[in-house]
């Protein structure tokens, strides 16, 4: 291991998720050595990330390891279904087991080193990183990207997923279901999201915004009645189950070791939860905008957040109506995908895009509640 006075990494991860990852995978294609990865090991359940991709070099990676694409998404509720077709845009799935042991085994002169930062001083411009191991590891620089810490009270997105497989043909396999509202609404915001994979295999998933989880238990009764419901006639074998908790808040961790990246640093879209793409654009953005010498890094510039000022503005007051009339989330929603087009949607939802599909989203609302909200304070 580079520990004590003889060896300095030129820069060092803290956490091999998905940005942390992704930053070392880059880091070493552009020449940059040596590097460290430090990562306590703790076990890490496969999920299936999904993004808008719109073909450029940040996504490259991700495209050759996609597991599902659709050209057309809907949204739908009692009364209407909005379909939207993208041009430029395709929505994509991968697994993030799969992602991240793809970018672990391209990574061989990566060192990876098994344990948690505790903390990190810094002398002459070089970084101690401390170790729960008790050694220390000197690195000219640190990139940050451990979980950050929920605060008491974060509206959530909650969900459990099942990847099933049926006995015949049962899902159309041109179209990802983002939102289905018709389902039970007792305990919050709550609709399927549906991912077909082929036409016999498909993730769904019962999704709720809200403040407090739900027993496991739960969700597994609505995907069950969901799916006897839509496809009476079909035997559903279950392969697979995910789960997991998004808070929909803003983030910008200042307390980092080092640059902060990935959701720390901003990558999490609050309004939806999506972040993988975001990361992404991120890493290429951070490199991109950096100036790296011999001796290092000497400029790195502030990490590019998931979505622009008018963007988390609109998220804020568009979470805070959620909020305080949930009954009207499902028509808000359709009301949304109706105003736009489908690749002005999927920029709107990976985060810095058009004035005109702004625009239109603005006059889609319904003004009094919008309006009441945005003239209030920030949520917490």
């Amino acid at each position: 291991m580079l520990t004590g006075d003889q060896s300095l990494a030129s820069a060092t991860i803290v956490g091999a998720g998905c940005a942390g990852l992704s930053m070392a995978y880059r880091l070493q294609t552009r020449g940059i050595r040596p590097l460290v990865v430090v990562d306590p090991g703790d076990p890490r359940p496969d999920h299936i990330w999904a993004y808008w991709d719109d073909g450029g070099e940040d996504l490259s990676l991700a495209r050759d390891l996609t597991e599902g694409q659709w050209k057309k998404w809907e949204i739908v509720n009692e009364n209407e279904r909005v379909c939207l077709e993208g041009d430029y845009f395709f929505y994509r799935a991968i697994s993030s087991e799969r992602f991240e042991a793809h970018l672990g085994g391209s990574m061989p002169q990566v060192e990876r080193v098994q344990t948690r930062v505790t903390s990190v001083d810094r002398s002459s411009g070089i970084y101690i990183l401390k170790l729960e191991s008790g050694k220390e590891l000197q690195s000219k620089h640190v990139f940050d990207s451990r979980p950050f810490i929920v605060p008491k009270g974060a509206f959530l997105q909650h969900f459990l997923g099942w990847r099933v497989r049926t006995d015949k043909p049962t899902f159309d396999e041109n179209i990802a279901t983002l939102m289905d509202f018709r389902v039970s609404q007792e305990a919050g915001i709550h609709f399927i999201y549906l991912l077909p994979f082929s036409s016999t295999e498909a993730l769904v998933e019962s999704t709720v915004f809200s403040f407090k989880s739900l027993p496991d238990s739960w969700y597994e009764r609505q995907i069950k009645d969901y799916l006897s419901t839509k496809y009476p006639k079909s035997s559903l074998k279950t392969v697979s189950s995910e789960k997991g908790i998004i808070p929909l808040i803003s983030v910008r961790d200042e307390h980092s070791f080092g640059t902060p990246i990935g959701v720390r640093a901003g990558a999490l879209r609050a309004s939806s939860g999506y972040a993988f793409s975001q990361i992404q654009r991120q890493i290429f953005q951070i490199l991109d905008e950096s100036r790296i010498g011999s001796s290092g890094f000497y400029k790195i510039p502030r990490p590019k957040v998931g979505c622009n000022k008018i963007e988390s503005w609109m998220d804020t007051v568009l979470l805070r109506v959620l909020q305080e009339t949930p009954e009207s989330a499902s028509s808000i929603f359709v009301q949304l995908a109706s105003s736009l087009d489908g690749d002005s949607f999927a920029r709107f939802m990976r985060g810095h895009g058009d004035w005109l599909g702004r625009l239109r989203l603005m006059k889609s609302l319904p003004l009094a509640p919008f309006w009441k909200s945005a003239l209030r304070g920030e949520i917490t």
